[in-house]
């Protein structure tokens, strides 16, 4: 009996692509053209990859059950114990009963990791780019201006990397696997290309006059209406993945899977009418939905909490209301495709099929990024596993004693409720009505209350302790809290407490200096990551971009170096990366500013032998503390009395000579001391800022002043 076809098999059949029967299928195709670059794609490929895909799940999945458990610690809050009214907010009343339910909880896993997130990365850093040849040195200088200004610039083309590497950096901290992805925006393909399509079309329509035109015309701006909300500006992209939407070919054993892994997998959800207007031919609607964006209900598992999406239920596919909407159309435009992307290393090639069909994928791609790395995700990891390429974050080594901390706590809040409630007294000795009136509260009045000679109502009215509070040292918190210390490296001080008053000095310096090796570690790990990301960034933009294209970014000066290339594999051995020791810490933090502050004592030590370190001190001062930031006339007048003074010292070893041109100069220009140190002055004013710095490099060698620039205006 043969088989009913559905609207991808139906399509295909029209357009005459499958030449015979839908219901035979023993004369189905075995190869299809795909792609704008025609790849012959197998239809046994399919089968093969989903195959590999269950056992890459499969593969991984004690990992993803401590992901999810890690971040499910770091997501949880106070809310789900909390009533909120118009005016106050307070416990809800299941929470104020002697039950099961846990209350005053303590996130120790959102405290550990938001110290650390700020610590590790305050800022950006700065990219240097060393070569290998001097003649590569313009264009070396050009791709580093163009790094730091994408990793510094928040919109399109700029990256906007911090918030998306301390994003990396929280994810590694739970899983010990955080992920970047690396995408290049054609022009073709960009929202500000599609805007204008979609403006040429608006023209077309409005001049059109056979109905078959303007239903042609009308499909088209459909397809464009669909993608330009999914589009992004031409250029480089970064995104942060989780790492449960990436799938690493379980065969490899380097935690970098860019090393030796044959494959890796994404997946994603897009809209279902975006996939049908940008692959389907003519914009039919032939892939399915597989799941609906939920609408005024809540989510389950990290998966929905992060996308908020549900599966199509097949009796419920065709009822809006069963996912909060009201009617048809809003539910199709909440309806998304789990689709998932194939990167092959082994033939370059990158595949998107959809989870539900298997058969043919929606579309083939031949290398679109073409970097020597071939993956376009990178991997940041703090900690290295010995049987898994992926391990587990180091929240996940905690977590029992978190729960044993909240115990602790909430058994302290059940002994003071029970304390409050929980009132004994003697009936020898006071009534009941008398207790009560005490226990009530003062209401303005005098209260007389009746007790034996003898007595008073210490006696009378008692408690007792809760009988878990008898053994206090079982509910001490400090083993628990020291316990993660040695994990994560974070102290009670670094939470917000303090060291116990007989802490030694060298007791408090030894923990910080381990502290210290913990986060210099991680940080070398970081910059490593955050160099490799850029290097291909700009791999990229070399390869994509044009001067004129660098030029808003880097400036026209520097864009004249500019070099596009179309092999990034002899650009990867002229250049490479590092990042500049010490520019993720921000320059004016307090560690900083005593650095500053020592090094300038050092400096100034030696200010009256070579008095150009003054200007060495400036910069420093400068950029440690950019709230005194020194003024050019404020520079200036310091260069004039430093120079001044170097001419009353007698100009230093080369004195003779140095002398002789002095006076050469005041003759030629018939002025005396003061006209020549002003038009020194203003001649260093005038120079550009790389010749300033080299006017100072020469100075700081020991080189006078006078000759000094006349080098530098020499070399221009």
């Amino acid at each position: 009996m043969a088989r009913s076809p559905n609207k991808l098999e139906q399509t295909l059949a029209d357009d005459g692509i499958v030449e015979d029967s839908i219901g035979d299928t023993s004369n189905e195709p075995v190869y299809k053209v795909l792609g704008d670059s025609k790849i012959p794609v197998s239809k046994f490929s399919g089968a093969l990859w989903c195959s590999r895909r269950d056992q890459g799940i499969a593969a991984r999945a004690n990992d993803m059950d401590c992901w999810d458990e890690a971040i499910k610690y770091h997501e949880n809050n106070q809310a789900n114990n909390r009533v909120s009214k118009q005016n106050s907010s307070g416990n809800t009343p299941y929470t104020q009963r002697m039950n099961e339910q846990w209350t005053e909880t303590e996130n120790v896993v959102f405290s550990n990791t938001s110290i650390m997130v700020p610590l590790l990365y305050p800022k950006n850093p700065n990219i240097k780019i060393s070569y290998s040849e001097e003649s590569k040195a313009p264009i070396s200088r050009a791709v580093e201006r163009l790094c730091n200004r994408l990793m510094q610039m928040k919109t399109a083309p700029g990256l906007n990397m911090k918030p998306k590497i301390r994003r990396v950096i929280l994810t590694t901290l739970l899983t010990n696997a955080g992920y970047l992805k690396l995408s290049w925006i054609n022009k073709t393909e960009s929202s500000e290309e599609a805007i204008a399509n979609l403006t040429s079309l608006a023209q077309k329509l409005a001049n059109a006059k056979k109905t078959s035109e303007i239903r042609e015309i009308e499909g088209q701006i459909m397809a464009l209406e669909q993608r330009v909300n999914l589009l992004s500006d031409a250029g480089p992209l970064v995104t942060h993945r989780l790492p449960q939407h990436i799938i690493v070919d379980p065969t490899s054993t380097d935690q970098d899977p860019c090393v030796d892994a044959n494959w890796m997998m994404e997946w994603d959800y897009l809209p279902t009418a975006y996939i049908n207007a940008v692959y389907a031919k003519d914009g039919k609607s032939i892939y399915e939905p597989t799941h609906v964006m939920k609408a005024g209900s809540k989510s389950n598992g990290v998966e929905d909490e992060v996308n908020n999406f549900t599966l199509i239920a097949d009796d419920s596919a065709s009822r809006p209301e069963a996912y909060g909407y009201t009617s048809a159309a809003q539910l199709g435009a909440a309806e998304y495709c789990k689709v998932w992307w194939v990167w092959d290393k082994t033939t370059r090639r990158v595949s998107m099929y959809h989870d539900q069909d298997w058969k043919w994928p929606i579309w083939v791609w031949d290398d679109p990024l073409r970097l020597p790395r071939f993956f376009p995700y990178f991997k940041l990891w703090f900690h290295e596993s010995a049987v898994s390429t992926n391990g587990k974050g180091e929240v996940t080594y905690y977590l029992d004693q978190q729960d044993a901390i909240n115990e602790i706590n909430d058994e302290v809040r059940r002994s003071r409720r029970w304390v409050r409630r929980n009132l004994f007294y003697n009936k020898e000795k006071i009534s009941q009505e008398d207790v009560e009136a005490v226990l009530k509260g003062p209401d303005g009045t005098a209260r007389g209350i009746s007790l034996p000679d003898g007595e008073t109502l210490d006696s009378a009215i008692m408690s007792m302790k809760p009988p878990s509070m008898m053994f206090p040292e079982l509910f001490n918190p400090d083993s628990k809290f020291a316990a993660i210390n040695r994990i994560t490296g974070i102290s009670d001080a670094m939470r917000g407490g303090q060291f116990k008053t007989n802490t030694t000095n060298r007791a408090i310096d030894f923990y910080n200096s381990n502290v210290e090796v913990r986060v210099d570690e991680r940080k070398d790990l970081i910059e490593e990551f955050t160099a490799d990301v850029m290097w291909n960034v700009a791999m990229l933009c070399l390869m994509n971009w044009g001067p004129e294209n660098v030029a808003p970014i880097i400036g026209q000066e520097l864009a004249q170096a500019w070099e596009q290339i179309s092999d990034p594999r002899v650009f990867n051995t002229e250049m490479q990366p590092q990042i500049e020791a010490g520019s993720t810490q921000k320059p004016n933090s307090a560690g900083s500013k005593q650095e500053a502050l020592e090094l300038a004592q050092i400096i100034g030590q030696f200010a009256n032998a070579s008095p150009g370190l003054v200007l060495v001190i400036l910069k420093i001062i400068e950029r440690t503390f950019p709230e005194t930031a020194i003024t050019d006339e404020e520079r200036k007048m310091i260069i004039e009395s430093m120079m001044m003074n170097m001419q009353k010292a007698g100009g230093g070893p080369n004195e003779g000579e140095q002398g002789s041109t002095q006076e050469g100069q005041a003759s030629e220009g018939g002025g005396d001391d003061a006209q020549l140190r002003q038009q020194l002055a203003q001649e260093i004013s005038n120079l550009p800022p790389e010749a300033q710095q080299a006017l100072q490099q020469l100075i700081e060698q020991g080189v006078p002043p006078e000759q000094a620039l006349q080098q530098i205006m020499q070399g221009q």
